[in-house]
């Protein structure tokens, strides 16, 4: 526990946020929604910690948290599904106590817990990068498309969904036009991101021996490499694994 409040962090903008809060007399709603936040990151944290995965920072933002772990791309889809899923997951246990405690609560500010927990769990659950609804599609496409395939198909999914939510919020309240630019700035850095990523996914293949739950004796192109599933390739009558056809690539740049 001291390891993880070492690696906690209360991000800058969020004390600049609550003093605007408390001078325009908002200061109890925006504890709520923090409170609310830490208790969605602790989800995540129990699952990080249950599969063992080592968190490098949390950080505490007005309108939500990002926990930043070390693992590797090619890790398990089910278990990164259950993070993914235990921010919500400790939200809606959160619900249940607040329910069963309903009497010992202040009526308005049972409503204000009630209210904004279950806004944070809708919003956190629509496929836009960052959010949760996005890591869970990205993983769920996974599950049936290469690594390559998913990236690019949670990107236009993202797209789509920002354009929605925007539509519906555009002309609503200033606070509204914060958390779209945040959006769309993150969107970006996840599409500028992907040919790092791409080749860091194809290196960890080639480095490690990873844990694999299929195999495929039909791949056809690189890109075509899926999570979990390991591959071959038909070359000149003959079969090579991925790693020979990985090593191929690297050489080809080395010598480039």
């Amino acid at each position: 526990m001291k390891n993880i409040l070492n690696k906690f962090k209360i991000s800058s903008y969020t004390y600049i946020f609550i003093l605007i809060c408390f001078l325009c007399g908002y200061l109890k709603n925006i504890l709520i929604i923090m409170s609310i936040c830490l208790i969605h990151e602790l989800g995540h944290i129990f699952f990080i910690k249950l599969f063992k995965y080592e968190i490098i920072k949390m950080e505490l933002l007005p309108f939500g948290g990002f926990t930043t772990i070390n693992e590797p791309i090619n890790s398990n889809i089910n278990k990164d599904l259950f993070i993914a899923f235990g921010g919500i997951f400790f939200q809606l246990i959160f619900i249940m106590i607040l329910f069963i405690f309903k009497n010992h609560f202040n009526l308005i500010t049972y409503n204000l817990y009630l209210n904004y927990n279950l806004i944070l769990i809708i919003f956190n659950l629509i496929p836009i990068i960052p959010l949760d609804g996005s890591k869970i599609s990205e993983l769920l496409l996974e599950k049936f498309f290469s690594y390559h395939y998913s990236y690019h198909l949670n990107f236009y999914l993202s797209i789509f969904s920002l354009l929605i939510f925007t539509f519906i919020n555009y002309k609503f309240k200033l606070d509204n036009y914060f958390i779209i630019s945040f959006l769309i700035y993150k969107t970006l850095i996840y599409l500028k991101d992907y040919h790092y990523l791409q080749k860091r996914f194809l290196l960890e293949r080639y480095l490690y021996n990873l844990e694999y739950q299929k195999i495929d004796n039909h791949t056809k192109n690189i890109q075509d490499l899926k999570k979990n599933v390991f591959h071959y390739f038909k070359e000149n009558n003959r079969y090579i694994n991925e790693k020979e056809k990985i090593a191929q690539i690297f050489d080809k740049k080395a010598n480039f």
